[in-house]
């Protein structure tokens, strides 16, 4: 009897799949941010309707945010999903190498969107 045929390569793997599901959960997390945002703006804005005197916090603007967040939450999905298939199928070809510019591209992309959400803020 032959057993199957075993894959060099099963940690790394494993360890592929633990990420993407990392990332699964980050833009779930995301998003759910984002919808929580959107309809808290709009308590805020039926609030403004019922006591006038409230304008400071009508921010109609944090309805956008939400909007934002759910898309981000979109393309980090798309993007977690792409990544883990091409570094899925340089594992078995045994090529893969590290994309550093990816990395600290992220690392900035972020850097600069929680530098400006602090301006935002201030």
């Amino acid at each position: 009897m032959d057993s199957p045929k075993k894959s060099l390569h099963v940690t790394d793997h494993l360890a592929n799949e633990r990420t993407f599901l990392a990332w699964i959960r980050t833009a779930i997390a995301v998003m759910t941010l984002g919808v929580a945002i959107n309809r808290f703006a709009l308590f805020l804005m039926e609030m403004h309707q019922v006591i006038p005197d409230v304008r400071d916090l009508a921010n109609r603007h944090v309805e956008k945010l939400g909007i934002g967040l759910v898309i981000l939450g979109i393309v980090m999905l798309v993007g977690s999903t792409w990544h883990y298939l091409h570094v899925g199928k340089t594992i078995d070809d045994e090529s893969y190498r590290p994309s550093i510019k990816v990395m600290v591209g992220t690392a900035i992309a972020i850097g600069l969107i929680g530098g400006s959400t602090l301006i935002w803020l201030f």
